[in-house]
């Protein structure tokens, strides 16, 4: 998500608009969104109809997350672009922007996926977070 704030302005110039989607509650996305300082919205969908609806509900992680994806939806609401992606493997957001400037033709180059690895200090800030927030559950 920080790397789509990081373009968020060049993305904005392209004439498009920016919102993520978790499966949290407001409370969490709101407080991910001010740590991060990300200026887009972050809806929430804790009854996870969105994420199964769009095809990225993963049941058999942490009891039912949203997976890692990126849609492109043009103004008449068709998607001209989707990215269901793993943790390891993303669209990154440049690749995103640089297909959003290709002005979504019919034949626009895709955006590819790259693999990532977490660095030494962001997997640490991932076990520190987990310790802090513990596991989510669906409470069910």
């Amino acid at each position: 998500m920080a790397e789509y704030r990081d373009l968020y302005d060049e993305i904005q110039k392209e004439g498009a608009g920016l919102t993520a989607l978790s499966i949290d509650p407001p409370d969490r996305s709101e407080a991910v969104r001010r740590q991060l300082d990300l200026p887009y919205m972050i809806l929430c969908d804790t009854q996870r109809v969105v994420v199964r609806e769009w095809g990225v509900f993963n049941q058999e992680e942490k009891g039912g997350i949203a997976k890692p994806a990126v849609f492109v939806v043009a103004p008449d609401h068709r998607v001209k672009f989707q990215s269901v992606d793993q943790t390891a493997t993303r669209v990154p957001a440049r690749a995103v922007l640089d297909f959003l400037r290709t002005g979504m033709s019919s034949h626009p180059a895709e955006p590819v996926r790259k693999s990532s690895f977490p660095s030494v200090s962001n997997f640490w800030r991932a076990t520190l977070n987990s310790v802090r927030y513990g596991v989510r559950s669906t409470g069910k």
